[in-house]
């Protein structure tokens, strides 16, 4: 309990002469000389860490709730984000497959026209060998009928 300034010189004047200053001051210490300067009780301390740890309760449920919604959106930005990704690639390699599907058959249809030219030279070839040989052969043959005329 608080005691006003008046009370405290009052005992303190009464209790000076019996225990002396040093003792008067030191129990004088023990009473509060203004409200603020109380001391706390059990009773009031457990009040107030009862009202702290309500309000804690409080704040740390609003704070879950809140980082539960935080992470429930950043997870559905992800997973829309990570959709949207993986469509584009798709997308993207279905592009490729289509070019390498295309390139594919044009490399094809070249080396069937190669195969075809090279038949067609190969032919050609054989054709020119086939005159060759038998414009030598007439020429050899009209070569050694002259040479026999000319005996």
């Amino acid at each position: 309990m608080a005691l006003d300034a008046r009370t405290r010189s009052s005992i303190y004047g009464k209790l000076t002469p019996i225990l002396g200053d040093e003792d008067t001051n030191a129990l004088m210490s023990e009473f509060p000389a203004a409200e603020n300067d109380e001391l706390v009780t059990k009773e009031f301390l457990r009040a107030e860490l009862n009202a702290l740890r309500t309000e804690l309760h409080t704040e740390i449920g609003a704070l879950r709730t809140e980082l539960h919604t935080e992470i429930g959106a950043l997870r559905t930005d992800l997973r829309n984000e990570f959709h949207t990704e993986i469509s584009a690639l798709r997308n993207e390699l279905r592009t490729e497959y289509v070019t390498k599907v295309h390139l594919d058959s044009r490399i094809a249809d070249l080396r069937s026209e190669i195969t075809a030219v090279n038949a067609q030279l190969m032919d050609r070839l054989r054709q020119q060998t086939v005159f060759i040989v038998t414009a030598l052969f007439t020429a050899v043959g009209a070569s050694v009928g002259i040479v026999q005329v000319l005996h």
